[in-house]
């Protein structure tokens, strides 16, 4: 290991090497086998770590400075890389994906659709998903949270998508289809191997079908919204009527790509950031108390309202604390695309720039205790000592997720409105791990329902 020091305006930025590299694979081992692990300890190399994966050099931004001047240069660290190429098999050149060059004006289309008048819309949808999910659920029947949990966002964003007084059918279809896609894109990722995902094996062609039927709900709707042309309050209808300045609107493929990236983070960031709030709150019985009291006081046993939020303070700290120790997103790459420093270190053009949310959160640096569960870091009083962008769950700088808000909102209602209820107790010996796939995720999570009244 070696360790460069070059100074900048601000400090001097340490540039070190990734420990643990063998011959032709590099750190690649460590990287797919215990990411969780290994990523957090970079940090004590450099702020800025070389590390190899296979013959390639790739870059780790890993303290907060370098990780926010990635962001913060969207057209020299432009979306690429690994992770990225693999997405665009679900999503190809939506909002999330594409270039810088294409992002202004992509972002201009869809952003009508996260206004705040519509994000009371989705709300409402999210308070009637809540209620007939928690309306399922038998005392004393055991659950995987997780399933549960995605069960629920995906009716919500299939319903954000299409209206439901024509689209019953296809809410159906996604709901069916898309854990299927999903599967298999977090699949490819792990094993970059093309010609093996080309096998008429049982996965693969699970995998084909399911993207092929996705890919038929969005054709059929865009067919039926042509011709029925009732307005609308969703986001085809958004996409349909949207127009740049000279009077151009979307193309087909260009609306597909924009709501299979609405789908993706819809469904795996509300999914993973509920299901992590209740291991939480089953395993922090103080916190879970504080949660429950405020609950009780604002709702009386019913499900939350939009209208609720701002009486719900805790519950969105606990929401907020649940996703810094567990970002959905938990691993992010860029690309330079031209020769250009980072923390003040030469980068050539094509290198693979790597940060990670799960490891940046855990930075003694930034956070006091970062492996305690503290909803009150979150208060005011305390969060005002934290760096700006101290949490990049949702990214940061021009290219942060336009959902931001939405998801938040949706996950504090949905937490809410099913505690009002219901508790999940965890089942006594089961324990899980962090499992990093396509979004940080707990594995399977069987809870025990209780009811509340």
């Amino acid at each position: 290991m070696s360790t460069t020091i070059v100074a900048s305006e601000r400090r001097s930025y340490r540039l070190g090497r990734a420990p643990g590299g063998v011959p032709l694979l590099g750190n690649a081992l460590q990287l797919f086998r215990t990411p969780l692990d290994y990523l957090p300890g970079l940090r004590h190399e450099g702020d800025l770590v070389r590390l190899k994966i296979g013959t390639s050099t790739a870059y780790l931004a890993c303290t907060h400075d370098v990780v926010q001047e990635v962001l913060h240069r969207p057209r020299t660290f432009d979306k690429g890389g690994e992770f990225i190429d693999t997405m665009k098999l679900l999503l190809g050149d939506g909002v999330g994906t594409c270039p810088a060059a294409k992002h202004r004006r992509q972002r201009r289309f869809i952003q009508p659709a996260f206004q705040r008048d519509r994000l009371d819309d989705y709300c409402r949808l999210m308070q009637d998903e809540v209620t007939a999910l928690a309306g399922s659920w038998r005392p004393g029947a055991v659950i995987d949270a997780g399933t549960e949990m995605s069960r629920l966002t995906t009716r919500v964003t299939a319903r954000m998508m299409f209206s439901a007084d024509i689209a019953a059918d296809a809410v159906t279809a996604v709901q069916r289809n898309f854990p299927v896609v999903w599967k298999g894109v977090y699949r490819r990722m792990i094993i970059p191997l093309p010609l093996l995902h080309a096998l008429p094996t049982p996965a693969n062609i699970r995998f084909t079908r399911a993207l092929r039927r996705l890919d038929d709900v969005i054709i059929r709707m865009l067919d039926t919204y042509r011709r029925d042309t009732a307005d609308r309050d969703d986001l085809l209808t958004v996409l349909l009527n949207a127009r740049d300045e000279r009077g151009i609107g979307l193309t087909d493929t260009e609306i597909h790509d924009e709501l299979m990236t609405v789908l993706a983070a819809g469904v795996e960031t509300p999914a993973s950031g509920l299901t992590w709030a209740f291991h939480l709150l089953a395993e922090n019985p103080d916190v879970e108390r504080k949660l429950l009291a405020e609950v009780d006081a604002v709702l009386g046993g019913r499900p939350a309202r939009a209208t609720d939020l701002t009486a719900l303070p805790y519950t969105q700290r606990v929401v907020a604390e649940a996703l810094r120790l567990y970002p959905p997103v938990w691993f992010i790459t860029r690309r330079a695309v031209t020769d250009t420093q980072l923390a003040g270190h030469p980068v050539p053009a094509g290198s693979s720039i790597l940060f990670s949310p799960y490891a940046l959160h855990r930075d003694p640096a930034v956070f006091r205790e970062p492996e305690r569960f503290d909803p009150d870091r979150w208060l005011p009083e305390n969060a005002c000592e934290l760096p700006r962008n101290a949490t990049i769950t949702f990214g940061g700088g021009s290219r942060k997720c336009l959902g931001d808000v939405l998801a938040n909102q949706e996950v504090t209602l949905a937490l809410a409105s099913i505690t009002a209820a219901w508790r999940l107790r965890p089942l006594p010996g089961h324990r899980i791990r962090p499992v990093a796939k396509a979004e940080l995720t707990t594995g399977p999570l069987p809870m025990t329902t209780e009811a509340r009244s």
